[in-house]
C-alpha cells in the first residue's frame, strides 16, 4: 500500500540556535558553501542495454536485456549507514540543513548513491518566512530544492520541497520483483533519472518475463509503467496502454 512520508522538517532548540547564531556571526565572507557528503561506495553494476527504445525490440532482443535476480523479501530501502555522520547540534546552520536534504532525498529514492553532496546557501538564519535553495549533487543529476523556515515546536524548522526527485534503476528493478513476483527484470532508463512526483507515469518502461498475464507454457515479456507519487513511493504496474 502506497505510504506518503513526513514532511522533511529540521527542528533547532532555543540552545542550538544561541549557538548557531553565534557560529553564523563569527563566520567570514570568503568560506566555502556547507557540504553533506556520502562516503565513497562501489558502483552499482551496469546493465548493458541496446542502442534504440526498447519498445522497439523484439521479444527474443528484450529478453537479452533482463537481469536475473532472486525476488527480495522487501521493497527497497536505504541502508542507513550508508549517509554520512548527521552534523551535531553545534555545527553551523546550512551544514545540517545540507545534511537533513541529503539524507531525505536518499531515503525517498531508497538508495545512498556514491559521491551524493548536498550544497546550502552560506548565510542562512533561523527565521520563520525566510526561503533559500539548496542544490543536490545525485547520481550525477545536479537538483534544486527550495528550504522554507518556519516556526515549529522549540524553534524554527526548515521544510523541503521537491520538483522532482531521482528514482535509480536498480531500485525499480528490485520494487518490480518484489511487487509483482518476476525474477527477471529490465528497466529502459538511465543508472539515475530525475521524475518530477505526483505527475504522469515516469519517462521509463520496465519489462519483465513471466509476469503480467503472462503463463507457464506463454511466458511473454511484460512491459511495466511506473509512478512516483507525492514523496517518493513507486507505484508499478503492467503496461496496458500498447499501440
Amino acid at each position: 500500500m502506497p505510504f506518503f512520508p513526513r514532511d522533511s522538517r529540521l527542528p533547532l532548540t532555543p540552545v542550538a540556535s544561541l549557538a548557531l547564531a553565534l557560529s553564523l556571526s563569527a563566520c567570514g565572507g570568503g568560506e566555502e558553501p556547507a557540504q553533506a557528503s556520502a562516503p565513497s561506495e562501489e558502483s552499482a553494476e551496469d546493465t548493458a542495454a541496446e542502442d534504440g527504445p526498447a519498445d522497439q525490440l523484439s521479444q527474443e532482443e528484450l529478453a537479452g536485456l533482463l537481469v536475473e535476480k532472486p525476488v527480495p523479501s522487501s521493497r527497497p530501502r536505504m541502508d542507513e549507514s550508508a549517509l554520512p555522520p548527521e552534523p551535531g547540534d553545534s555545527a553551523p546552520l546550512p551544514e545540517r540543513v545540507a545534511w537533513l536534504l541529503l539524507a531525505e532525498v536518499s531515503r525517498k529514492a531508497s538508495h545512498a548513491a556514491p559521491g551524493s553532496a548536498a550544497v546550502c546557501p552560506e548565510r542562512m538564519e533561523e527565521a520563520a518566512g525566510r526561503s533559500y535553495t539548496c542544490t543536490l549533487t545525485y547520481g550525477g543529476l545536479d537538483m534544486r530544492f527550495p528550504a522554507l523556515a518556519e516556526d515549529g515546536d522549540g524553534g524554527v524548522t526548515f521544510r523541503f520541497e521537491y520538483p522532482e526527485l531521482p528514482t535509480v534503476r536498480a531500485v525499480v528493478e528490485d520494487t518490480i520483483r518484489f511487487d509483482h513476483g518476476v525474477e527477471a527484470v529490465y528497466c529502459d532508463m538511465d543508472d539515475v533519472v530525475a521524475v518530477t512526483p505526483g505527475e504522469d507515469r515516469a519517462p521509463y518502461l520496465c519489462y519483465a518475463a513471466g509476469g503480467g498475464g503472462a503463463s507457464a507454457e506463454d511466458p511473454a515479456i511484460t512491459p511495466y509503467e511506473v509512478y512516483v507519487l507525492i514523496g517518493g513511493t513507486l507505484a508499478t504496474y503492467p503496461y496496458l496502454n500498447e499501440g
